[in-house]
């Protein structure tokens, strides 16, 4: 019979314990100081995972959140100004005492007692500290309604810029903040770059913009266009406008930037985003060795919010090989999807014979600020311009309102088709045939809503939230759109000296006399634009009689 072997024991060696004890404790150092040596931090605290999309009141904490911010600012540059304002006044009142002042308060204690400090009522000259506070606070209470009412006031600008509280706010606040900021780029600049949006070139365009620098210090500015994002237009909208807006000034096309994601773009062949940016810098470098100057020749780059100014200096800049950039990302301006990133001056210098300046957007007087034009149209036209950011859009329906009217009375009908198909709406929406365009935008957005899963409390459609995801989308490039250029035409002879009037589409343009063909010949010269991207003005000509 076999007896059953002695069974095996667990236990292991205690050299083999202290081996494996030892391989940990070495484990763990290696991973501390590989802990330590990575720079990025981790926190113990879990993070906030934020308000979920799906709440229905998400918009409305989000703007509670941003008006306490705001408030809070506010609060802070009131404190701010309020302790200059006390720190100025005692010693201007000191000057005025002298040295009566000085010996009453080395000799007397109770003149620093809380309750005269606190006191309201005016004090007889025979208690220096009362006759302080009084003055502080009346110095105080003058700086604070200066500072209400004064538009100049820098400090009252910075505020109105960033925080915009209302919509009509933040129209006059744009136009008071960065006018002296415009008037000292146009003071200091030889030659400005007015960046237009491809899709609508007049909407971003000033008439009056143009005829102030054409005529500054006795016509000594250079005046060149820009047509950015010229990937989101097709070849033939973008050859009708440089037709159109070379009859002006000398026109450039320009492809700044690299496009949004998913965003529906044309191949211009030729036009790529290196190659146009090396024209535009060829240009400028041939008038800048024209010149014969001492000093380099400034560039100012202006225009409408979030058209792409600092993109316009990015590409640039790119072009001498990125050693001009300052920040981390290797641009030399920051850029962004919205409108406002730029809010001061900001010099970028190329080589000792460019240098660039970047200026803030500016809502330009145009042609489409006429009298009779409602508020809410206007607000319309900016909101589809993206010349203003998410933050300051009340009310977005208007814009899609206008939107879908465009879209509707283009005579490509394939953009209206296009916007069902982006969104995946049933056919019978291009079919549908409402009283009016606001039924036929509620409807839109109300499909839109549903399809983005846009829903309040209850399942029912959030129209604000979907119009504003259709502006960015619109903003982006994914949605396809754009004006077409104006038929121009040359009324009958008459005019002194040979001139003529311009005529748009029928509607003679108030102001413009002549063709400018003088002026695009004389600066295109300069910058030797000829055959540049069809730059040639004889060009132009051929094809306008075409």
């Amino acid at each position: 019979m076999v007896k059953p072997g002695k069974p095996k024991s667990k236990r292991t060696p205690v050299r083999l314990r202290h081996k494996i004890e030892k391989a940990s404790a070495a484990k763990q150092r290696k991973q501390r100081k590989i802990s330590k040596a990575n720079p990025e931090w981790r926190s113990r605290l879990k993070k906030d995972p934020g308000i979920p999309n799906l709440f229905p009141y998400k918009d409305r904490i989000l703007h509670e959140i941003e008006e306490k911010k705001r408030l809070k600012e506010e609060e802070i540059t009131r404190k701010r100004d309020e302790a200059k304002a006390a720190r100025k006044a005692p010693s201007t009142s000191a000057a005025e005492d002298g040295t009566m002042e000085r010996k009453e308060l080395a000799g007397d204690d109770e003149l620093f007692d809380d309750e005269a400090m606190d006191t309201d009522e005016p004090e007889d000259s025979s208690n220096p500290m009362a006759a302080l506070l009084a003055s502080a606070k009346a110095q105080a209470a003058e700086y604070e309604e200066s500072s209400e009412d004064d538009s100049e006031d820098s400090t009252n600008q910075e505020h109105s810029t960033h925080a915009p509280s209302t919509k009509p706010q933040s129209l006059d606040s744009s136009r008071r903040a960065f006018t002296k900021t415009f008037d000292a780029v146009l003071d200091t600049s030889d030659v400005l770059l007015y960046v237009l949006d491809a899709r609508d070139p007049n909407g971003t365009r000033s008439r009056a913009t143009e005829r102030q620098i054409a005529s500054y210090a006795g016509g000594s500015k250079r005046l060149i266009l820009i047509l950015n994002k010229i990937d989101l237009v097709p070849p033939r909208i973008l050859k009708a406008w440089l037709v159109y807006l070379r009859r002006y000034f000398p026109t450039l096309p320009l492809r700044a930037s690299n496009p949004a994601p998913n965003a529906k773009t044309f191949d211009h062949k030729a036009l790529t985003r290196k190659a146009t940016s090396e024209t535009l810098l060829r240009a400028l470098k041939s008038y800048a060795a024209g010149q014969n100057l001492k000093r380099a020749v400034t560039v100012g780059v202006v225009g409408y919010p979030n058209v792409g100014k600092s993109s316009v200096i990015n590409a640039l800049a790119s072009c001498m090989g990125g050693k001009h950039s300052s920040r981390s990302d290797g641009t030399a301006c920051p850029v962004g999807a919205e409108a406002g990133v730029t809010t001061t001056m900001r010099e970028v210098k190329l080589d000792n014979k460019l240098k660039l300046i970047d200026c803030p957007g500016i809502v330009f007087p145009s042609a489409t600020d006429h009298p009779t034009s409602t508020s809410s149209a206007a607000n319309a036209h900016l909101h589809l311009l993206s010349a203003l950011p998410p933050s300051a859009i009340t009310d977005p329906v208007p814009a899609i309102s206008l939107l879908l009217s465009r879209l509707r009375a283009h005579a490509d009908q394939t953009l209206l088709s296009d916007l069902y198909a982006t969104y995946n709406l049933p056919p019978l929406m291009s079919s549908r045939n409402g009283d009016g365009a606001g039924d036929v935008t509620t409807d839109f957005l109300v499909q839109v809503a549903r399809k983005r899963g846009r829903l309040g409390k209850g399942g029912v459609p959030n129209l604000t939230s979907a119009a504003m995801g259709v502006l960015g989308d619109w903003r982006d490039g994914r949605v396809r759109g754009w004006v077409e250029a104006p038929v121009l035409k040359v009324a009958g002879a008459g005019k002194v000296d040979g001139e003529v009037e311009m005529i748009d589409d029928g509607v003679p343009v108030e102001g413009e006399v002549g063709d400018r063909k003088e002026i695009v010949v004389a600066w295109g010269k300069e910058f030797k634009l000829e055959g540049l991207w069809g730059g040639g003005v004889e060009e132009a000509e051929m094809e306008m009689e075409e």
